[in-house]
């Protein structure tokens, strides 16, 4: 009965820790006037630039891509899980805007099986199929990534190009 005491209240520590540092974070964001942009990893994302952007800088590009379009959009693509600061700066180099981005690696429709230190990951919108996450076991990663590789390339040599190179005889 101590013992289930004990893991309810170390429990109980442990979401007051994530509450407190979720609103850590948030006063923090307040305090220096900046947003906080969210991103789903391998996903892009339109924003509007800041009115007056002439330089865009990422402090982690591993993190997350930016590309500005002509229409004064940018697209963040999310690269790795994590967070990162995105800083835009007009043409005399002064700071017009500060946003964090924040990568976030999506969960539904995903599997992952751990067997000891072990981890697969698998999506399954519908049917389970491997796929590959940041921590996954070597060999599982990198035997779906050469699948996916083969399959991509399998699909690039005998796509509409291909079959509209050979005439069909009649």
């Amino acid at each position: 009965m101590m013992a289930r005491r004990m893991a309810v209240l170390a429990q109980a520590g442990c979401i007051g820790a994530v509450v407190s540092l979720g609103l850590a974070e948030s006063s923090q964001a307040e305090q220096t006037g900046s947003e906080t942009i969210s991103i789903l990893l391998d996903q892009a994302k339109l924003v509007k630039l800041p009115s007056g952007a002439d330089t865009i800088v990422i402090g982690n590009p591993s993190i997350a891509d930016v590309t500005v379009q002509k229409n004064g959009v940018m697209v963040i693509t999310g690269r790795s899980a994590g967070r990162t600061n995105f800083i835009a700066l007009d043409q005399a180099g002064a700071i017009i805007s500060e946003s964090m981005l924040m990568v976030s690696v999506p969960t539904d429709g995903k599997l992952l099986v751990q067997r000891g230190l072990d981890r697969n990951t698998y999506d399954c919108s519908p049917a389970c199929l491997p796929t590959v996450s940041l921590g996954d076991e070597e060999k599982h990663f990198s035997l779906s990534v050469n699948q996916a590789t083969q399959r991509d390339g399998m699909a690039k040599q005998n796509g509409p190009a291909a079959a509209t190179a050979a005439p069909q005889k009649k």
